[in-house]
């Protein structure tokens, strides 16, 4: 019997076996007992089985269950696997090829490479010393490396390389596997930097992080966080949960609930951390502006992880609110004076825009204020328009100097006469006092509109 008989005999008493224990699966263990023959003769017998798809297997635990697959032609198997796969005999010329290894290698898939050795082709990975040296080793039956990644130095393509010592009908051969990575190696590049990114920004952001879990234990912290809660180490965490720092019971626990993306203001009680055991150097209570955030799975599903990013604003708070005490001390005494008020913001006198008024000079202009607001005041009282009350403007303007002015009527046709005390406030504007001088001037003069008569003050007050 010659040696290509002899194999396809074992072959044959191999599958058989399996199929008679169909669907039970065999160990390579039992199959050569069975047999009478020995474990790695076995072993390499099912690895040319398993390649070409005549047999399947498990693992279970470091063992590996086989039986037998009829359904799928094994050439049909051979030239459908994902990889570029090449089978060597004892010589190192080529057996078998696939597809895949024809498209990798830019053959025509009509090209017959059998008998060619496979140092002769022109491909990079081959023309590898370390490659050579390996599968030199596989063919010699010593010990190799399985996986190699080879990266071509002209086209920046990597490659994952793959080999196996097999028994063949016409005996012992190597089976070498090839597979392109670049993309991949890509990706975990692109990864890692972005994660070396993700770990520097939770490093060096001045923000706090703090990320926890839904029962509130705390899983990390970075820098920023720890010295904004005034703690040295993020070992003092261990003693507190994430709901320890909201001082309304409950507060982050909604978020929790909600299970959406929120920004929120959250007051913490440092004296109250140091009750539940948490060494903070700081005392008193601080307000933080906080953003929550889930941390969703890849696999979908509830979240079990949260993130909140926050900020301490209460140098902020605090100003804002001595900003609106001001604001509502200003507003009482800008509406309660016994004194119309008047702002507008300066644009060359004509184009002066009434930008506030208090309610007495609402009533004294007999004007509604929403009415005026916003408007040119040459365009809600057009007889105001002199030389005079420009050259007053610009002076109080320029120097800063409060001014009055003389009595100025706003409507040619009606004895409305006003007195202004004019001055320019910080923010650029200018404002005034204004006191109804009306009957004072009647009086003086005797003049009303009724009577028909020219005002006889009337040029030296109308500004």
């Amino acid at each position: 019997m010659n040696a290509t008989n002899e194999y396809e005999e074992q072959f044959g008493r191999i599958l058989d076996l399996l199929e008679q224990h169909e669907p039970r699966r065999l160990s390579i263990s039992m199959i050569a007992r069975t047999l009478g023959m020995s474990r790695p003769s076995i072993a390499k017998y099912l690895a040319v089985l398993s390649a070409i798809g005549s047999v399947s297997f498990e693992r279970f635990g470091r063992s590996k269950l086989y039986r037998r697959t009829t359904r799928i032609p094994p050439a049909e198997l051979f030239e459908s696997l994902p990889n570029a796969t090449v089978i060597l005999d004892g010589d190192l010329q080529i057996s078998m090829v696939n597809r895949r290894f024809k498209t990798m290698l830019n053959i025509r898939q009509e090209r017959n490479l059998a008998g060619i050795p496979i140092f002769d082709l022109d491909f990079p990975v081959f023309s590898e010393p370390v490659i050579q040296q390996n599968i030199e080793r596989f063919s010699w039956s010593e010990t190799g490396l399985e996986t190699m990644q080879i990266t071509d130095e002209w086209t920046d393509r990597v490659y994952l390389v793959e080999f196996a010592a097999i028994v063949s009908h016409a005996g012992p051969g190597v089976m070498v596997s090839i597979r392109d990575i670049t993309a991949l190696k890509k990706a975990e590049t692109a990864l890692k930097d972005s994660e070396q990114k993700v770990a520097t920004l939770f490093e060096t952001v001045p923000s706090g992080i703090i990320i926890f879990t839904a029962d509130g234990t705390i899983l990390d912290a970075n820098p920023a966080a720890l010295r904004i809660l005034g703690l040295r180490s993020f070992g003092q965490f261990s003693a507190a949960s994430i709901f320890t720092l909201a001082c309304v019971t409950g507060t982050i626990e909604a978020l929790i609930a909600k299970g959406r993306e929120t920004e929120t203001e959250i007051a913490c009680n440092f004296d109250r951390m140091k009750q539940e055991q948490v060494p903070t150097v700081k005392s008193g209570v601080v307000y933080f502006d906080v953003v929550f955030t889930p941390i969703r799975r890849e696999t979908g599903g509830p979240p079990d992880e949260f993130a909140i990013l926050f900020k301490d604003i209460t140098k902020d708070r605090r100003e804002r609110e001595e900003l609106i005490f001001r604001e509502t001390r200003y507003r009482g005494f800008f509406e309660d004076t016994c004194n119309g008020v008047l702002v507008v913001e300066p644009h060359g006198g004509d184009g002066d825009i009434i930008k506030d008024l208090n309610r007495v000079a609402v009533e004294t202009l007999r004007v509604r204020r929403e009415d005026v607001i916003g408007r040119k005041i040459l365009d809600v009282f057009p007889d105001l328009g002199t030389a005079a009350n420009r050259e007053l403007e610009r002076k109080v303007l320029a120097t800063g100097k409060p001014a009055f002015l003389p009595p100025i009527r706003y409507r040619n046709n009606e004895n409305l006469w006003i007195r202004h005390y004019l001055f320019r406030i910080p923010s650029g504007e200018l404002a005034s006092f204004m006191i109804d001088v009306s009957e004072e001037l009647q009086d003086e003069t005797g003049w009303s509109p009724g009577r028909g008569e020219q005002d006889p003050r009337s040029a030296a007050r109308s500004i």
